[in-house]
């Protein structure tokens, strides 16, 4: 844990059943899209995981959105309580491709949160696909509603009334190619199936590869 810093939850937010965002005092400045590692003093892994920042450069409070899938981290990371402490890196990471061209984010679940941080602020047009099991397992759902961003929902698992923004089914890559601006920059988050599958047809629709920005997390 070199170079770590230790830092305090100063709140804990629910946001569904499996996902829990955690908040500490802005510690230091970062790039909206950036990323720090979490250690946990006596894990094997002591190198740490990764997990993207959820929060906005400018705000007062820095934040990790987690996801329980029952592996050390998520588990160690989605009981911990306000008082507790954290022990964090700095934030790193390129995912931001800092442009003035339209934005269109394409995410699953958690991987929302890289996206959000840099399309909350963005000043050109801005779009978000996001893929969700059901409403019940949507997150930021307060922040998405008063941002200027188009969101565009898709549950893949329940069936829902076809309003607000939401859609059923498997969003289809090479319609959002169709249906967002000719020079679009695309942000791409979720698990390496998902982004590879992604990325591959995005590719296949004709969008030239400098116009895509990934980022992958790992389940586990």
């Amino acid at each position: 844990m070199r170079d770590s810093l230790t830092v305090e939850i100063v709140r804990v937010r629910q946001e569904n059943p499996e996902v829990t965002t955690l908040y500490v005092a802005r510690p230091f400045d970062f790039m909206a899209g950036q990323y720090i590692t979490v250690f946990i003093e006596g894990s094997q892994v002591r190198e740490g995981k990764a997990y993207s920042i959820s929060s906005r450069p400018s705000e007062e409070l820095m934040s990790i959105t987690v996801k329980n899938v029952g592996g050390e981290f998520s588990s160690y990371l989605c009981s911990r309580q306000v008082g507790d402490t954290l022990q964090i890196s700095r934030a790193y990471g390129d995912f931001n491709p800092q442009t003035e061209q339209p934005l269109v984010g394409i995410a699953a679940g958690c991987g929302l949160s890289p996206i959000w941080s840099i399309l909350a602020d963005a000043k050109q047009p801005a779009f978000l696909y996001l893929s969700q099991k059901s409403p019940e397992y949507m997150v930021f759902t307060e922040e998405l509603a008063a941002s200027s961003i188009q969101v565009n929902k898709f549950s893949t698992r329940q069936q829902v009334e076809e309003t607000d923004g939401w859609r059923n089914g498997r969003f289809e890559v090479a319609k959002i190619v169709a249906e967002t601006p000719d020079d679009a920059h695309f942000l791409v988050c979720g698990s390496l199936p998902f982004v590879r599958d992604v990325w591959q047809k995005l590719t296949a629709a004709g969008v030239n590869e400098s116009y895509i920005s990934t980022e992958t997390f790992f389940e586990q």
